[in-house]
């Protein structure tokens, strides 16, 4: 009897195990379903084809979005045609995020530096302007100390990495919990959800709430599902802090010319930390746009758009 109850008890679960994994692939599948643009341009990479947009004539300009859950080259989408009047843009989906592969690897600021070399070096094939957004600003950063070569000038929007705190040993059991097939993509749908996304970017992504309209929402949603469930891997590493690295160090090494943007509500990335990259190198440009907050870009695109063509 105990051992036909035990057997029930197994059957049980591995059906409710196989109902929740064919609901999570589900949500991806029916996201991919609903997103109505089609990617078309890849690079193929050592971790897998890396998309990207690009668009207009000029000199080149690279655009990296954020790290946040949902950022992709979407998070442009307002300026890319506007800046494509003068630049040839190139917004690329990092490794692990939108409509890129998503390698079941951890990532780091190192892991998205050296694809920024590769990218610039094989498909950009030049010298170029960039602009770099939250996370992104923190990758920028890094590479362009390393690899100086690639940058004429830069544009670095709340850059991260300042006093965001780095991974620890301890990190390592949460990030491989977020990393579970079973739990860790049950976690990140749950997180990854339209209502928590609306949620976001209504409390920490703008100022008005009233600018997050469905399509915004919609826009970081097929962000999030872009491809297939290995989403949580990048943003297991996100969120236990294993792609942060310190940037003042190399911040203060810069040798080409830099512009600094910040929301002045930034409730993630206060306005102060701008502040303290200004004391490091006061000889730079640095903006506040009010009544912003972590996408300044995002929220008011017609100002941003003039500071670029005026700056860079």
């Amino acid at each position: 009897m105990k051992w036909k109850n035990a057997a029930k008890l197994a059957a049980c679960f591995g059906a409710l195990t196989a109902a929740i994994t064919g609901a999570n692939h589900a949500i991806f599948r029916l996201a991919r379903h609903q997103d109505k643009e089609q990617p078309d341009l890849f690079y193929h990479w050592r971790y897998g084809d890396v998309h990207y947009q690009k668009e207009g004539s000029g000199p080149p300009l690279l655009l990296i979005h954020g790290l946040d859950l949902g950022c992709s080259h979407k998070e442009f989408a307002d300026s890319i045609q506007d800046l494509a009047k003068r630049f040839t843009v190139y917004a690329v989906d990092l490794p692990g995020y939108g409509y890129s592969e998503k390698p079941k690897i951890t990532y780091t600021a190192f892991t998205y530096t050296y694809f920024l070399q590769d990218f610039l070096s094989q498909v950009v094939g030049k010298p170029c302007f960039a602009i770099g957004a939250n996370g992104g600003g923190m990758i920028l950063t890094i590479a362009a100390k390393l690899y100086p070569q690639w940058f004429q000038k830069i544009m670095l929007i709340s850059p991260t990495g300042i006093t965001d705190p780095v991974a620890q040993n301890r990190d390592i059991f949460l990030r491989t919990l977020w990393e579970l097939p079973l739990k860790g993509t049950t976690l990140y749908n749950w997180v990854a959800s339209r209502r928590a996304i609306g949620r976001f970017l209504r409390t920490q992504g703008f100022y008005a709430p009233e600018r997050v309209t469905k399509e915004l929402i919609n826009r970081f949603y097929f962000g999030a599902h872009g491809t297939n469930v290995n989403a949580r891997f990048a943003h297991a590493s996100f969120r236990t802090h294993y792609m942060n690295l310190p940037i003042t160090e190399y911040f203060k090494q810069l040798t080409m010319p830099v512009m600094v943007l910040w929301g002045e509500e930034n409730l993630q990335n206060p306005v102060e930390n701008l502040d303290k990259l200004e004391a490091l190198r006061p000889e730079e440009s640095y903006f506040i746009f009010e009544e912003t907050r972590l996408f300044p870009h995002l929220e008011n695109p017609t100002e941003f758009v003039r500071l670029v063509r005026e700056q860079l």
